[in-house]
């Protein structure tokens, strides 16, 4: 880290720490990592890479100026998931203020896109891996711009969740292009969830991308479950155009008190382009790849308050990622099979 960033560091983390006079400020804390082994891989020099990394690393403040206005900011650093030397390095990951009023609010600044928000929520498992429009390259998890979302109706019955952003993720803005998304769900009972999701991105030199999605979720207290169905249509002017497809399901079941099972199956009916450039879990860029992850999570130490509501806990999570992959359309053997072998811990305050 320069000397810059860790002055700034610095400043941050002294007004974090300063007092709330006027309103009620808190600080909280998400870390989780791996300590991985690449038992086998398509790509040899991979092939045996073994180690412990750190995915994420977030401090957050959120301070609440009054019932009507909140505001957020997030630092995050994470080792990088190319396997080379660089450093970790903090960036900004939230910077929003919100306006709220009663079941609605508006958001202004670098804040969470609708693309795998709700789908996240009920997967409940983001230290094992992204949602699969994220970890596939589809759309990223922030964006800086203009939202709003909440619920209507009886017993909060139908929820949007609207942004118009920049398109670059926590990037600085470089170009005039621009971003919009939008999911609109449905709650038919408390445990079942149901959710559209589109966006449109207009892109420098026509590489324009439309992305849509459907997602059916069940979250109960000892049981979650979830399907979706996400493509995206890329605009390729020196290429061909592609449409790019997602299949994607999961479950998580509570084993006992402190044990949970969970597992997920993610395909892709087409080869990725952009495989290989996927973090922590490289892929191959000429086959069709279906993704598969399964483990348990073991829970090490929890905390709650008087009303009963977690506020700090440790996790241990065994788990085995692996990657299989079709026989290219060109012709040829199917690439080998990626199998990583994880023990991913997580704590959270």
């Amino acid at each position: 880290m320069g000397f810059k960033q860790m002055a700034c560091a610095t400043l941050v983390l002294a007004a974090m720490a300063a007092p709330a006079v006027a309103g009620e400020g808190k600080i909280s804390g998400d870390v989780f990592g791996d300590m991985y082994w690449f038992a086998a891989n398509h790509d040899s020099t991979l092939e045996d890479q073994s180690g412990l990394w750190f995915r994420r690393i977030n401090l957050s403040y959120d301070y609440k100026y009054s019932p009507t206005y909140s505001a957020r900011v997030r630092f995050e650093a994470l080792s990088p998931g190319d396997f080379s030397a660089d450093s970790m390095v903090p960036y900004m990951k939230d910077a929003w203020v919100k306006w709220s009023s009663g079941t609605h609010g508006i958001i202004l600044g670098l804040q969470q896109t609708p693309l795998s928000n709700l789908v996240e929520t009920v997967w409940g498992y983001r230290s094992i891996e992204r949602g699969p429009g994220d970890l596939h390259g589809f759309g990223g998890s922030r964006d800086i711009g203009f939202g709003a979302q909440g619920t209507v109706g009886a017993n909060q019955l139908f929820g949007y969740h609207l942004l118009f952003g920049n398109g670059g993720g926590t990037k600085a803005e470089d170009n005039s292009k621009k971003k919009l998304m939008l999911a609109l769900s449905v709650k038919p009972t408390d445990e079942l969830v149901l959710e559209v999701y589109g966006d449109y991105e207009d892109r420098i030199d026509e590489a324009d991308r439309k992305t849509m999605q459907v997602f059916a979720g069940y979250m109960a207290s000892r049981f979650r479950a979830g399907v979706q169905y996400t493509r995206q249509d890329r605009n390729e002017p020196a290429d061909e155009d592609l449409e790019l497809p997602i299949i994607s399901g999961f479950v998580a079941a509570n084993l006992s008190e402190k044990m949970w099972l969970f597992g997920r199956v993610d395909h892709l009916t087409e080869p990725n382009p952009q495989g290989d450039k996927i973090a922590y879990v490289p892929m191959d860029t000429g086959s069709a790849p279906t993704y598969v992850v399964g483990g348990l999570d073991w829970t090490l130490h929890e905390e709650k308050n008087d009303a009963g509501k977690l506020i700090a806990d440790v996790h241990l999570m065994p788990n085995v990622e692996a990657v299989f992959y079709d026989e290219p359309e060109a012709g040829g053997s199917a690439p080998d099979t990626d199998v990583i072998p994880r023990v991913t811990f997580q704590f959270r305050f």
